[in-house]
């Protein structure tokens, strides 16, 4: 069965239009020495199925309850808010991060976390460096799994940006969605920002503020979500604003200000000289989902992948 019409046509958020369409399908699973060039996010034209990216991942944790947005960046190496993490980084057993594209390939789209990595100045419920490097136990399996470039533009005021999420963290605004959403957001100037919060919340440089959209319902801010430019990540969701009152600027780490923690994890984990968890990696079986239930903002994910959503692929 081919995609459903209605993912071949435009997808517009105020301006910004994601094209949803056919596209790259990868022979195999990416493995631990899976080259990062070669399995590139090529931006929203080479999606394949209702998909925002194969880099698009969530963080499950022990109970299978959604605990952040992430991006998918190497193989073991995911990023997302150390803000948002941080309060999991001591209860990881059971904790996952799942791919949110599947094909009919897939058997199992999930890896274990092994270990957070977080930045030495780093404090919880501050801005500055607000970002995690979580290592999983293996790779995360899909033949629609891929990486997304760090930022390498400056991310400058009224540039558009295309921020991802469920709506876990606005859920008195409207109930979360197993599937995840998009929308597009305008980068403010640090003057602009300052003035909105007044000397409510303090700055810092490794940070961007950016107008949220004025309709509560389509503003997305869960923690550690992506903020993309193009093709590259450029913003995680961070700490300090919400949906219930979009007036206030949505608050992002900027990557490009936090590339070099980033990469030194990547090189320590290449080169050997960090240890793993000793935890063994168990294989991770789901409950089925109960009925959601409208006064929690918990809700138990379920699998994105339907039946008939790809084309039929040689497995």
């Amino acid at each position: 069965m081919g995609l459903p019409k209605s993912w071949l046509l435009v997808s517009c958020l105020l301006g910004s239009c994601l094209f949803q369409s056919k596209g790259k399908v990868y022979p195999r699973d990416i493995y631990m020495k899976t080259p990062k060039f070669r399995r590139v996010w090529g931006g929203v034209q080479s999606n394949t199925g209702p998909n925002f990216g194969g880099w698009l991942l969530r963080i499950l944790n022990g109970d299978g309850n959604f605990a952040c947005g992430a991006a998918y960046y190497a193989p073991i190496l995911v990023i997302t808010s150390a803000n948002c993490i941080y309060p999991y980084r001591n209860s990881l057993e059971g904790a996952t991060v799942e791919g949110t594209a599947f094909s009919e390939c897939d058997r199992e789209n999930i890896a274990d976390i092994d270990t957070i990595k977080f930045p030495e100045k780093f404090v919880y419920q501050k801005l500055y460096m607000d970002v995690a490097v979580v290592r999983l136990m293996e790779p995360i399996k899909g033949r629609l799994t891929e990486f997304i470039r760090l930022c390498t533009v400056k991310v400058q005021p009224k540039m558009e940006m295309v921020v991802f999420g469920w709506g876990f963290d606005s859920a008195e605004v409207q109930i979360p969605s197993s599937d995840p959403r998009n929308a597009t957001v305008t980068i403010m100037s640090p003057k602009e920002c300052r003035k909105k919060f007044k000397r409510n919340l303090k700055l810092s440089s490794t940070s961007v503020c950016a107008r949220q959209p004025r309709n509560p319902r389509q503003c997305l801010y869960d923690g550690g979500s992506p903020l993309i430019y193009e093709r590259e990540l450029c913003g995680v969701v961070s700490f300090g604003s919400h949906c219930q009152d979009t007036s206030r600027p949505g608050m992002f780490t900027n990557i490009r200000r936090v590339h070099r923690f980033i990469t030194e994890i990547e090189a320590e984990i290449n080169a050997g000289d960090m240890g793993r968890s000793t935890r063994v990696a168990k294989k991770v079986t789901r409950k089925p989902n109960k009925k959601y239930n409208a006064t929690s903002t918990r809700v138990k994910i379920k699998r994105l992948y339907r039946s008939g959503s790809v084309d039929p692929l040689e497995c």
